[in-house]
């Protein structure tokens, strides 16, 4: 039987972003809050840790929850820090994926502890290149580079068992460029690059095979763990829920929907929707 240490869970909590970049999948076809049955269904799912998951394509022994809170942009959520601490203290290892724009210092201090890896979203270290890709405030404001290296040396400080992470989206603007100098000085502990999804405003932006690999063989030194994802490689490989507690996967330009978890429960939810957790585990 496959025994996966850690189940990756990624809790797009809200629709809403700050930020408004071209391709962006995590759009459910309506503005969306975060569930208010939160604490339910983070109860529920910690009680998938330690168990037999049984998903549509075979069953799997799950270690541990890791749960992703993303968005949108996460930090727009004010209940937030009270999510990441109760997901914590169920036993589940919580984390975040963010534009860091909204990210303050009091809050990496009161939580950094909490959370297993922090990962910020880069495309570019250009400011004119973020601008066209929409990674920036609607006043034109974006993450400078001197505030991400604020940020990683604050979380080394308080939380240096805290994994710190990049998710690059290699797209049309930015798959020329070379970013491995701010990479290797940063040291993220592991940098995620993934070929851009051609949906949602990117479907004639796309980059072909050769641009890819062309990129990902340019940042060959860059420090830590390089993971590069292709379309192919992320196909029904994610599990994650929507802001209402409900698991679903891309199909085409739409989205397939589990029943939410306050109704089913996790165990059963799971079993709605597609998930190819060998696939999953092979990227880890």
């Amino acid at each position: 039987m496959l025994r996966i240490p850690e189940l990756t869970i990624n809790w797009h909590i809200l629709e809403a972003c700050n930020y408004d970049c071209y391709f962006c999948y995590a759009k459910y076809g309506q503005k969306s809050n975060f569930s208010r049955d939160h604490a339910v269904v983070l109860r529920d799912i910690s009680m998938l840790k330690g168990t037999t998951i049984q998903f549509l394509t075979g069953s799997a022994v799950v270690e541990n929850i890791r749960l992703n809170f993303a968005g949108g942009e996460p930090f727009l959520e004010k209940d937030l820090g009270r999510a990441i601490s109760l997901a914590h203290d169920l036993g589940m290892r919580p984390s975040f994926i963010s534009n860091g724009s909204l990210l303050t210092d009091d809050f990496i201090r009161a939580f950094g502890p909490m959370i297993s890896v922090a990962g910020f979203s880069v495309d570019s270290f250009d400011a004119a290149l973020n601008h066209r890709i929409g990674r920036r405030d609607n006043k034109g404001k974006q993450v400078t580079t001197d505030r991400l290296f604020q940020m990683f040396a604050l979380f080394r400080a308080v939380s240096p068992q805290t994994l710190l992470k990049i998710n690059t989206v290699v797209c049309r603007e930015n798959s020329e460029e070379d970013l491995s100098l701010s990479l290797c000085k940063l040291q993220p502990d592991r940098w995620k690059a993934l070929r851009v999804i051609p949906i949602h405003g990117a479907e004639h932006r796309g980059i072909s095979d050769d641009e890819f690999s062309s990129f990902m063989t340019r940042h060959k030194n860059v420090p830590g763990r390089i993971v590069p994802e292709d379309n192919d490689d992320m196909h029904r490989s994610y599990l994650m829920l929507d802001p209402d507690g409900r698991f679903y996967q891309r199909d085409g330009s739409d989205y397939l929907r589990s029943d939410p978890i306050v109704e089913v429960g996790a165990a059963t939810a799971l079993r709605g929707i597609e998930f190819d957790a060998a696939t999953y585990a092979s990227r880890y």
